[in-house]
């Protein structure tokens, strides 16, 4: 297995044991080795988020989709895929270790490999740039973010996801109608439920009025990843229609959560640090 990759699966498991500042400095110590590696700085880019370095994120992840147009697009595990293959590592036996990027050309080989990943570098890189300029309040840059995320998605949960980022912007830069042409585009996905699915589907189903704000909020059934993230987006539900107090308190249940890596809830702490409609609030974690 390729030194690179090594180095992104260690970085991958720090970031699941939720010490992203050790996969930062892991992905740093193979980026002096390989710079401008667009692998690398496509996950450095999503743990830089993490630790809330958000500047941080958006320098590395400019850079990596700078270099896109030179680097084929290629499918990536997901966590449980991931933790797999580091068992077998550890284990001793790394002939059990499946290839953690699947080319275009391998998977046109090998089509039922595919069930195992779940997303793609291209989509990646654009939409943790998306997420980290939006975290920045930078609104109006992160929608070309999105949309080429959007472009690239192979998967229904890259799609939705950064239309739902999308959508959300457009709202807070008050174009209703742009945010009405997102809304159309996802009509037209004809969803399929999946386990890791977090959300993003049920909030846009919130925005296109087809589940009243009631019906989300018990769909999280105490979840707290889910309601982290469908928490954030019922929150700016909210807070478009102009109900600031509602929106308050379903972002402090976002941050009771304590899933302090999702980027829902990292968004929550930004909206209460920066929007003077939250002025005062605190950041409260889970007790």
């Amino acid at each position: 297995m390729p030194l690179t990759d090594r180095y992104i699966m260690a970085a991958r498991l720090k970031g699941y044991l939720n010490k992203h500042a050790d996969a930062v400095a892991l992905l740093t110590e193979a980026l002096e080795a390989e710079p401008g590696n667009v692998r690398l700085l496509r996950f450095r880019g999503h743990r830089r988020i993490s630790t809330g370095d958000y500047t941080g994120a958006v320098a590395d992840l400019t850079v990596a989709a700078e270099g896109l147009a030179d680097v084929e697009d290629e499918y990536e595990m997901y966590q449980p895929e991931v933790e797999k293959d580091v068992v077998s590592l550890v284990l001793g036996r790394p002939e059990d270790v499946r290839p953690q990027h699947l080319g275009e050309r391998q998977a046109a080989e090998n089509p039922a490999e595919l069930g195992r990943y779940n997303t793609t570098l291209h989509t990646s890189v654009w939409y943790h740039l998306g997420v980290a300029q939006y975290l920045l309040g930078d609104f109006e840059a992160c929608l070309p973010s999105f949309r080429e995320a959007e472009r690239s998605s192979r998967h229904q949960e890259g799609t939705v996801a950064s239309q739902d980022w999308q959508y959300m912007a457009l709202r807070r830069l008050g174009r209703p109608v742009e945010a009405e042409e997102v809304l159309d585009r996802f009509r037209h996905i004809d969803l399929v439920d999946e386990d890791h699915y977090v959300g993003y589907e049920s909030r846009m189903r919130l925005y296109t009025g087809e589940l009243t704000a009631d019906q989300l909020w018990q769909m999280v059934a105490g979840d707290d990843l889910r309601t982290a993230t469908q928490g954030y987006g019922l929150g700016n539900w909210y807070y478009y229609h102009g109900d600031i107090e509602k929106a308050r308190e379903t972002f402090d249940a976002v941050l009771r959560t304590g899933v302090a890596h999702a980027f829902a809830y990292l968004a929550v702490q930004a909206e209460f640090s920066r929007n003077p409609d939250f002025a005062g609030v605190p950041a409260t974690v889970k007790e």
